[in-house]
């Protein structure tokens, strides 16, 4: 009998709690977040996630599977591979540089790789490789190592 009412309540509060959710809005995934926003935060408040774009989000996956084994994970040029290289890879997440650089220089970058754009010849083109609205997805998340710094 008390178990019973144990199991009638339990069910209630797991149905009540389903059903606020429904209008809770949607959620967010981890994999749609990307840093912290701490300037955009108070003092002493809990810093607010920034949510990527459908386009970052792609780009990211890709960043993921051709680039951070030499920039990165987080765009730094500290990849797997960075020590092998000379010269080391760029550093994505200094803002003043990347500020300095043409989303049309990213863009050739990527596509040509660093010979075309006289920098150096051990980053591959990726023209081949990934489509130009790939690529253009790969130079957003690109951006969003610096952004707001």
């Amino acid at each position: 009998m008390i178990r019973a009412r144990f199991l009638t309540l339990l069910l209630s509060l797991l149905v009540a709690g389903c059903t606020a959710r429904k209008g809770a809005g949607p959620s967010v995934s981890a994999d749609s977040v990307r840093r912290n926003d701490s300037a955009l935060a108070a003092p002493g408040a809990v810093p607010v996630e920034r949510v990527l774009s459908y386009e970052e989000r792609q780009g990211g996956a890709l960043y993921m599977k051709y680039c951070a084994v030499c920039h990165g994970k987080e765009g730094k040029g500290d990849g797997f591979n960075a020590f092998n290289l000379d010269p080391r890879p760029r550093d994505l997440s200094d803002s003043s540089s990347m500020a300095a650089l043409s989303d049309a220089q990213i863009l050739q970058t990527i596509g040509g790789g660093g010979r075309s754009v006289n920098k150096s010849p051990l980053m591959p083109s990726y023209a081949w490789t990934i489509d130009d609205r790939q690529i253009r997805y790969v130079a957003a998340y690109i951006r969003t190592f610096s952004a707001g710094e």
